[in-house]
């Protein structure tokens, strides 16, 4: 079991209390990778369905959440593609929804112009609250191509925000 969600729990949990600890990070954190709280919400519905579906196998696994976050991530990503090919081929325009309230509208718009691969990572980083090596393992990258991009990406950002604004490292 995850060992975040081990040191709050204590022991092997059940799949239910697991669920109530998880859920909300996931979602906040797959919200900041594609912006659109309907996306995430039906992501992590799917992830989840498929790890209770499968709990004897995935309660044994290492991470369990990282096994929920990769599908989600997946789901997210087929998901946004597909819309994107929708969009193509009836030349509609894409109408981002307002940003959720806690969230800067500048800086949602900042990240939300980032590539995807740095968007993600910045997404998992500081809203998902993710080590380096955890987004590595979860994006199927190298922890150096994650800090690479982690790098790229602070630098972006602290190049359209604002001087008055500071985007903080870790």
């Amino acid at each position: 079991m995850d060992r975040d969600f081990k040191g709050v729990m204590g022991g092997q949990p059940d799949f239910e209390s697991w669920y109530r600890y998880e859920q909300p990070r996931l979602a906040r954190g797959l919200w900041a990778v594609c912006g659109d709280s309907d996306v995430a919400a039906d992501a992590v519905d799917e992830a989840f369905s498929r790890a209770l579906a499968r709990w004897d196998r995935v309660s044994s696994m290492d991470s369990p959440t990282g096994w929920v976050r990769s599908v989600a991530l997946n789901h997210v990503r087929r998901t946004m593609r597909r819309r994107d090919l929708e969009r193509r081929l009836l030349r509609r325009e894409h109408v981002v929804p307002p940003a959720e309230p806690e969230v800067d509208p500048e800086l949602w718009q900042a990240v939300a112009g980032l590539p995807a691969r740095q968007r993600e990572v910045v997404a998992l980083r500081y809203v998902g609250d993710l080590s380096e090596a955890d987004i590595a393992g979860c994006l199927g990258l190298s922890e150096g191509a994650v800090s690479a991009s982690l790098t790229k990406a602070r630098r972006r950002l602290r190049e359209v925000i604002p001087s008055t604004r500071e985007v903080t490292g870790s």
